[in-house]
């Protein structure tokens, strides 16, 4: 299996957007973990888990005997590997590809990845196969998102027909249920989460987003420069609070599966 292009990219700024998705998603995820239905796995896997942020709020929700986050970037691991503790590992590995550098895990998490892979079912059938017998597997993904704001309504087109173009999908969690039910997995619960965040929050994350993807070969060609400045500035005042942009509605797909 190829390589999944991941366009957000993993400079320094793409690692400062990380580290405020992890502070802005955290009250969700958080209760995700705490509601999961699993406590001290044996080796719990945080795949695509960057620099480590994700990695540490599931070792402290779940208590696994063993914590290990992969991630395909060696710059993101080596950032990880700086504040790497006793409780916690950090590997490089494509989580696309089987077998993982750690052997028979019992709980896999992702957060925000599934969107960057395309061949989704076949990456989760491929987890399954290694996964212990009755491993637990719990994501969570973006199914919608909805603001009345044209500049982050724009934005989010441009990044969906960047997405199309390398085959994988913004909104992974619309059809998310049913690609892990057709994966060997076992849903146990599949839960639509509206969340509400402030517009401010989000174009924060989006123009570290724009400033990396724009220089991508596709987007480079594909989109109008001018735009993508105009775009950029745009996100760039929202994100400060010199525009009101209001709110963004993302619903979230949060699902629990087990290894059937």
């Amino acid at each position: 299996m190829a390589r999944d292009n991941y366009t957000f990219g993993d400079n320094d700024q793409a690692s400062t957007r990380l580290r405020r998705l992890a502070e802005v998603y955290e009250p969700e995820t958080r209760e995700l973990l705490r509601n999961c239905g699993v406590c001290g796995p044996h080796l719990a896997v945080d795949l695509g888990c960057g620099p480590g942020w994700s990695t540490r709020l599931l070792h402290e929700m779940v208590r696994p005997v063993r914590a290990v986050g992969l991630d395909s970037s060696e710059r993101y691991i080596s950032e990880a590997l700086c504040s790497q503790t006793p409780d916690l590992e950090f590997k490089v590995h494509d989580v696309a590809l089987t077998p993982f550098p750690v052997l028979s895990p019992d709980f896999l998490f992702c957060r925000f990845l599934l969107t960057h892979i395309s061949s989704v079912g076949q990456v989760l059938t491929d987890w399954g196969r290694i996964a212990a017998p009755g491993a637990s597997l719990v994501v969570h993904e973006t199914e919608t998102l909805e603001t009345e704001h044209a500049a982050l309504r724009r934005y989010y087109e441009l990044v969906s027909r960047l997405q199309q173009h390398y085959g994988q999908t913004l909104l992974v969690g619309a059809i998310l249920t049913e690609r892990v039910q057709g994966s060997g997995w076992h849903v146990v619960e599949s839960n639509r989460r509206v969340l509400e965040k402030k517009a401010s929050e989000m174009a924060e994350l989006h123009v570290a987003n724009l400033r990396t993807w724009r220089h991508n070969e596709y987007a480079s060609s594909a989109f109008d420069p001018s735009e993508i400045n105009s775009l950029e500035l745009s996100l760039e005042r929202i994100a400060r609070g010199a525009e009101d942009g209001g709110i963004v509605v993302n619903v979230a797909r949060q699902i629990i599966a087990k290894r059937t």
